[in-house]
């Protein structure tokens, strides 16, 4: 959460080190520490405050056992009246498709995804379901919503004015406390003088006899009146001053309150934008609950505090104040809701008053809007720049044609033609010409493009839905359920970046497409699988073509030879797959002891830590010595040692 819950967008391609394998002393990717302890926070802070609408209409008067009786009997037939019915849950969503809330677009199909998890093993859905439905849910403020948001504004000018009033009233009346306490103080030590004099002139002694001789005084030494009517002035104002304070302070509370309200539309335009959204449905939650787990899924790029990191689900409190129908079942237009209210304002879509957020959470808000405002502000200014529209709308189906280059590891195939890569090219070199800012895919590409950034996700959806089908028939399981992806662009050209380490992609499966242009050289070189023991023992040189989509796991070890003349440009696809993120296979991977000393074209100055036994390292590259993981102890070749021994 990150994002409480940040994206890793830009991770190197070289960077991704798999969950170490059983012994292996592999380096994980150090966490965003600030996303972790700030998620945290706003689990921490939600479950103290979050109200759960499941008990929400529970009644608080003991009732009778004949009421009991008849209240868990009636309970019963509606549980049993409203268990799961996938016809009912069919019309339903044909019912949203029909009447779409205004924030609700790209209504899709129920479908029963390939794979599921059970126990951290990928495993082939049986019985009923599960049923994924996808649509995009928008952050940007209904009709209604806008209307009370500038009723709000009114409001809290008034209420401001009334704070500002109160607090007037406050120094008044806190002046007044100043000079009753002054007062009081000047009565007290008058007081106190009268006795010390008074006691002094009661006391003489006699030098004659030694003895002590006390006169009579009829005077009274101390006011007695005077103190307690300055101690009940002081009182007075006391009280006035706490009456004052709780005055002020409901004043100002209610004025925040409005203020919050009217300040909506801040927050909806950092959101509003259609964001992809799958819920999972299960025949045996549905239509009570959806899982905590993996009920509700951003499937697209979000900056947000409180959505999980790793896997862009929502979090628990979401579910916890989801609306229900006659407080007992939820319902898909209800849930949509509920996401649309979190993009608008999630802290009062949670119930969580915004005084006991605590600060961590709300500068994580914050900052992870601002992110999030300028990802959408390049994709509304280029959208007005862009020199193909047609790039940036849903594109027909294509056939592809397979070539298998290494036996179940790396295949190609054609899949744009000719004119459209011209016409990609273009559009990405207009981008470049626009001036607007662009983050790099990584740190390895110094010079590529974000496109998920520039407003180009819709039509990698659609690019990465079309390829599903080839990922499940490749490679079941990376290759499955795809409910995430990182796009970009490379390009390589003199002067700039020339080549790639060898390195493995933080991807399930890459598809990498060549858009041209006019080039000589760059060879893509495919080594081993990581934790295999020909990890990095040379496999295959694959040559580009334009228009030709090379595609292979993303564990597979790989590096592009540097170019010789011209300019070489790439489209990159990292197709993720939160279910089999979450599985065995990808957090304990099996990793055995390599076979040998690795060819020479297989290994990497950025992650290995015997490259320059083999290799010089690259001029400005000499600060890697020392710091490689791989191979990891005690997975390495007989006679090993590093170039640091």
């Amino acid at each position: 959460m990150g994002n409480l819950f940040s994206g890793g967008e830009s991770k190197a391609a070289g960077d991704r080190c798999p969950a170490s394998p059983k012994g292996a002393a592999v380096p994980p990717s150090a966490p965003d520490s600030s996303s972790a302890s700030a998620s945290a926070c706003a689990s921490s802070a939600c479950a103290a405050t979050v109200p759960d609408s499941s008990s929400a209409s529970a009644s608080a008067v003991p009732e009778s056992p004949a009421a009991s009786a008849a209240s868990t009997a009636s309970t019963a037939d509606e549980a049993k009246n409203s268990a799961f019915n996938l016809d009912a849950l069919r019309a339903e969503i044909e019912d949203i498709r029909a009447n779409p809330p205004p924030y609700v677009s790209q209504v899709g199909s129920l479908s029963i995804p390939t794979f599921i998890l059970e126990d951290d093993q990928l495993t082939k859905p049986s019985g009923q379901g599960p049923w994924d439905f996808t649509a995009a849910v928008s952050g940007a403020l209904t009709a209604e919503e806008e209307a009370a948001c500038e009723a709000a504004k009114a409001q809290a000018t008034e209420l401001r004015f009334s704070a500002r009033i109160a607090t007037q009233e406050l120094a008044r009346g806190e002046r007044k406390l100043a000079d009753a306490r002054k007062v009081f103080g000047e009565v007290e030590r008058r007081a106190g003088q009268e006795e010390e004099q008074g006691v002094r002139a009661l006391f003489r002694r006699l030098p004659s006899v030694g003895t002590w001789l006390v006169p009579q005084r009829d005077e009274a030494l101390v006011d007695d009146a005077a103190l307690e009517e300055a101690a009940s002035a002081v009182q007075a104002a006391e009280a006035e001053v706490q009456e004052l304070r709780e005055k002020e302070s409901q004043a100002l509370k209610e004025a925040r309150k409005v203020e919050r309200s009217a300040s909506r539309s801040k927050n909806a335009e950092a959101y509003a934008f259609p964001f992809r959204v799958r819920i999972r449905f299960e025949a045996s939650q549905w239509p009570f609950t959806l899982s905590d787990a993996d009920g509700v899924r951003f499937q697209c790029v979000i900056h947000h505090a409180l959505i999980d990191d790793d896997h862009h689900f929502m979090l628990e409190p979401f579910y916890k104040t989801l609306p229900r129908k006659d407080s007992v079942t939820l319902t898909v237009r209800g849930v949509l809701q509920a996401v649309h209210r979190f993009l608008v304002d999630p802290l009062e879509a949670w119930g969580i008053p915004e005084d006991s957020a605590p600060m961590r959470l709300h500068q994580e808000m914050a900052s992870n809007r601002q992110e999030n405002e300028r990802r959408l502000s390049t994709i509304r200014k280029y959208s007005k720049l862009v020199a193909h529209e047609e790039l940036f709308q849903t594109p027909a189906r294509w056939q592809a044609i397979l070539t298998e280059h290494l036996p179940g590891e790396v295949f190609s195939f054609k899949v744009f033609t000719e004119d459209f890569c011209k016409t990609f090219v273009e559009e990405i070199f207009n981008f470049y010409d626009c001036g607007l800012p662009a983050r790099r895919p990584n740190s390895m590409n110094n010079y590529g493009i974000i496109l998920n950034e520039i407003g180009l996700e819709p039509m990698i959806d659609e690019l990465q839905r079309m390829l599903q089908p080839l990922g499940e028939l490749l490679w079941p399981g990376p290759g499955s359920v795809w409910d995430g992806h990182h796009c970009f662009i490379v390009r390589y050209r003199e002067n700039e970046d020339l080549g790639l380490d060898m390195h493995t992609d933080d991807s399930d499966v890459t598809f990498n497409i060549c858009l041209g242009l006019d080039f000589d050289g760059a060879g893509l070189q495919f080594c081993g699988l990581m934790g295999a023991g020909n990890h990095r023992k040379h496999t295959h040189t694959y040559k580009h073509v334009k228009g030709t989509c090379v595609c292979h796991l993303g564990r597979k070890r790989h590096g592009a030879d540097d170019i010789s003349s011209g300019e070489r440009l790439n489209l990159i696809l990292w197709n993720h797959s939160s279910t089999y993120r979450q599985s065995k296979e990808y957090n304990d991977p099996d990793y055995v002891k390599e076979e040998g000393p690795p060819d020479q074209v297989c290994v990497s100055y950025t992650h290995d830590r015997d490259y320059g036994n083999f290799k010089e390292y690259p001029k400005g590259k000499e600060r890697f010595k020392g710091r490689g993981w791989c191979p990891p102890k005690p997975y390495e070749y007989p006679g090993f040692k590093t170039d640091a021994d």
